[in-house]
């Protein structure tokens, strides 16, 4: 992957070519850290190239875990994994780091995890997680910088999630591997990365009821074997390309659409912004006329529109044929994406959870900055619409998620490259 401190885009007029889709972050991380639980070798396919992908592996390297990666292959050698805590050095690069809590009570009833970090986005409390963990039986201690929970003997319960938390979700079906009975969970996440993460469980022996609902039975045995994996697409990486090509006139295949199913919410809001979208074979022909359709946008939980494309979803609509908005329900401060938006001559403003948007005649070039992932990529969506050059700063938050955005879309011909 590539390390760079700023990317230059390029009003783009025409985009024409094939990208490979990569595979999915969101996905693969739960998985790697579900390998804690297990013993022996595992393989993981199709794994991502991003920083997100080699922090989690530096922190399972401190439990005595071998790690080896290349070209897309993550292979993981937990035979000589021992206990050991997790400095705040490492977990505050990293939101997912959370993960390993649950992994390290499933395993050995204890874990030491400094407190995660990533992307600022709103407050994104813990506490779903940690109440379920109680549940569970274990003992919950916080300091500033370190989450410590214990449990002499990790019990199945029946937990309600007071919301459909996908992080919290992940961490209860991995603290519920370790534990003694049946654990029902209400309430759960439904989003594919819940899905596939099941679905690993289930082939490392874990007996799951109910995957795809919002109820799950979950019981395990005392022994966990070990179990290759196939990681699917990045719905939300997919998703990043179909909004930019819904703004410039394109004719884009995307391959690597194993299952279109995932991304049927993406595509509805595509469709209605003017992109015409047609699947088969694992790939997808996007194509539009860059005439982007206004209209009021709202995010929610799965198999609602994704509150990660949020800010994509904005900086596309300021090349909307009149005025838009776009309401955001999932998290409550995600709107970093505006005052950069401001420094391109973008015409809209924030009234309590929705952005309102108005259409701009001429969005113009201008050094902005990168404030998180999904924020990145949405700063370099609007360099590709607007006059002149752009230059997005701190692109190391993109390269947390996206493997390589500048080689996507060079490839189909956007003016684009890191500097």
């Amino acid at each position: 992957m590539a390390y760079s401190m700023a990317i230059r885009v390029c009003k783009t007029a025409y985009l024409n070519g094939t990208i490979e889709v990569q595979g999915s972050k969101n996905t693969v991380l739960p998985i790697i850290a579900s390998t804690i639980l297990t013993d022996g070798i595992s393989v993981i396919h199709n794994c991502p190239d991003i920083t997100d992908v080699h922090v989690m592996c530096e922190l399972l390297k401190i439990l005595n875990i071998k790690i080896f990666y290349d070209n897309h292959v993550l292979v993981i050698n937990t035979s000589n994994i021992a206990y050991a805590p997790l400095p705040y050095e490492l977990t505050c690069r990293l939101r997912s780091s959370v993960l390993l809590l649950g992994a390290m009570l499933g395993r050995w009833g204890r874990a030491e995890v400094g407190r995660p970090g990533g992307c600022t986005i709103g407050t994104r409390p813990i506490d779903i997680h940690l109440e379920g963990f109680c549940r569970m039986n274990a003992d919950i201690n916080l300091n500033d910088s370190l989450l410590c929970c214990q449990s002499f003997q990790l019990k199945g319960c029946d937990y309600k999630l007071r919301y459909p938390s996908v992080g919290a979700t992940e961490n209860l079906l991995l603290a519920a591997c370790g534990a003694k009975g049946t654990t029902t969970l209400r309430g759960v996440a439904k989003e594919p990365e819940i899905i596939e993460l099941c679905n690993y469980l289930s082939a490392i022996g874990v007996v799951i009821e109910g995957i795809g609902t919002d109820v799950l039975n979950i019981n395990s045995p005392n022994y966990l074997k070990n179990a290759d994996y196939i990681n699917v697409y990045d719905r939300i990486v997919a998703g990043t390309y179909m909004l930019i090509a819904s703004a410039i006139p394109s004719d884009i295949i995307l391959t690597g659409i194993d299952d279109v199913h995932y991304i049927k919410n993406i595509i509805k809001v595509c469709a209605r912004l003017g992109l015409n979208v047609a699947g088969a074979n694992n790939t997808l022909r996007i194509r539009s006329f860059g005439d982007v359709i206004p209209g009021d946008f709202s995010t929610g939980t799965y198999p609602e529109f994704p509150t990660d494309l949020m800010p994509v979803l904005i900086a596309i609509l300021l090349n909307a044929g009149g005025n838009s908005s776009v309401t955001e329900t999932v998290f409550e401060n995600r709107f970093s994406v505006v005052d950069e938006l401001k420094k391109m001559n973008g015409r809209l403003c924030v009234k309590d959870d929705t952005v309102h948007i108005k259409r701009t005649e001429r969005l113009s070039g201008n050094v902005v900055l990168a404030t998180d992932l999904r924020q990145g990529a949405a700063m370099v969506a609007a360099g590709l619409m607007a006059t002149g050059c752009t230059t997005v700063m701190d692109v190391s938050y993109i390269e947390r998620g996206y493997e390589n955005i500048v080689r996507d879309l060079s490839n189909v011909g956007a003016k684009i490259s890191y500097i």
